[in-house]
């Protein structure tokens, strides 16, 4: 069963290395693949879409396999079509309000590094925001038809959040995710120098619009922070992204920068362990001096805690409440934290516990950190390389 993420890594990386075409097709001469389990992992994976153009004309892959994958394709780039004309709308109605955006992850992606909007799977569109301007961007998203997907757990929450999913409806609904930083995690909010980010963003071409994006440097941090302290670091469709990333800016890219920022950023673990097995499978790509430099780089102490305890396969809510509460330096900080997420608002309470009858609320606190209290007996386990788990985080 191990086979078959190696198989799918090999056929990704067949976009871009004939090489690994070659190894494709003579692992399939050897033997045939699982395809009910390749199709199933590249369904979980999202990288259907991109399977159709690598797998298309290839005589050893079963004609439902394929048609199968050509279906993705098509779905693909309908709904794509949907969602990237809306943020399209979006950002320029934000830009009228005067509200900066910057496009995030998938839907910068998919037409500067992919060139394709059909091959990359978005499962919601991204922007960031400055957090200041969060009010006036709920109010145009409002006014264009979008909602918050549930209640914040209490009035000033977002001082302790990163993101805000904001829904609108339709035959294919669009799913937005507001970030105001970019990691789930109080120490990367605090540790993030967002301005450098802000000042350092490039436009490139929404449909009619101009937009911005994250730099390059900026960018592969963020796709390494991301898939390392969001995915585990095991995701067939963000390694992709990476890996595509690098052979794009590889030759241009300020190596130099990016591994002074991880270090300035605590990030240095989630670029090492992103980048290194891109330089094992694909010699050149990364230059020598560089993967040398991320071989020695050392992380600090804060960074293989907080790093630790983001990336441990099982890690309950009581935990996580806690490692939160303990990166913040100040007291009333903390006490904020405990209480937004001890005492939640009752109409966060009423939706997340699905609570019918008013008078049941008060005995769902008590719920709620008994729950906390016997997830903190969980005890966290590191994820296995080839193991690709459930998504923990949107895109």
């Amino acid at each position: 069963m191990d086979d078959v993420p190696r198989f799918l890594r090999l056929c990704l990386r067949a976009r871009r290395d004939p090489a690994a075409r070659a190894a494709m097709r003579d692992w399939a001469a050897r033997g045939s693949p699982d395809w009910t389990e390749v199709t199933r992992l590249a369904r979980v994976g999202r990288i259907a879409p991109l399977l159709h153009g690598v797998l298309r004309d290839e005589t050893f892959v079963p004609p439902q396999v394929r048609r199968r994958f050509r279906r993705a394709y098509l779905s693909n780039a309908q709904r794509n079509l949907i969602l990237l004309r809306e943020l399209e709308a979006t950002v320029a109605a934000l830009d009228a309000a005067g509200v900066p955006a910057i496009v995030l992850k998938g839907g910068a992606l998919a037409k500067v590094v992919y060139g394709n909007m059909a091959l990359r799977s978005l499962m919601d569109v991204d922007l960031l925001i400055r957090h200041e301007h969060l009010g006036d961007a709920l109010r145009v998203l409002a006014q264009r038809g979008f909602a918050p997907h549930r209640p914040e757990t209490r009035d000033g929450a977002t001082d302790y959040e990163n993101e805000l999913l904001v829904i609108k409806p339709g035959t294919v609904p669009v799913p937005l995710e507001l970030h105001w930083s970019f990691f789930d995690s109080p120490y990367y909010q605090r540790r993030l120098n967002l301005d450098v980010w802000w000042r350092q963003a490039v436009p490139f071409t929404l449909g009619e619009h101009q937009a911005f994006m994250l730099d390059p440097v900026s960018q592969l941090l963020h796709l390494c922070g991301h898939l390392l302290l969001h995915h585990g670091g095991t995701d067939l469709l963000w390694e992709n992204d990476v890996a595509e990333f690098v052979a794009l800016y590889g030759t241009t890219l300020d190596w130099s920068a990016l591994l002074d920022r991880a270090t300035a950023c605590d990030l240095v673990i989630a670029v090492r362990r992103v980048l290194l097995p891109i330089a094992a499978e694909e010699p050149g790509a990364i230059p020598a001096d560089v993967v040398e430099r991320l071989r020695s780089a050392r992380p600090t102490a804060d960074e293989r805690r907080i790093v630790g305890y983001l990336t441990a396969a099982e890690r309950g809510v009581g935990r996580r409440f806690w490692s939160d509460l303990a990166s913040m330096h100040r007291w009333r900080e903390r006490v904020g934290y405990a209480w937004t997420h001890l005492v939640p608002s009752a109409a966060y309470m009423r939706e997340r516990y699905r609570i019918r009858h008013r008078g049941l609320l008060p005995f769902y606190y008590p719920y709620r950190w008994f729950r906390g209290l016997v997830s903190w007996s969980k005890v966290p386990r590191a994820p296995a390389r080839n193991h690709t788990p459930p998504r923990t985080a949107r895109t």
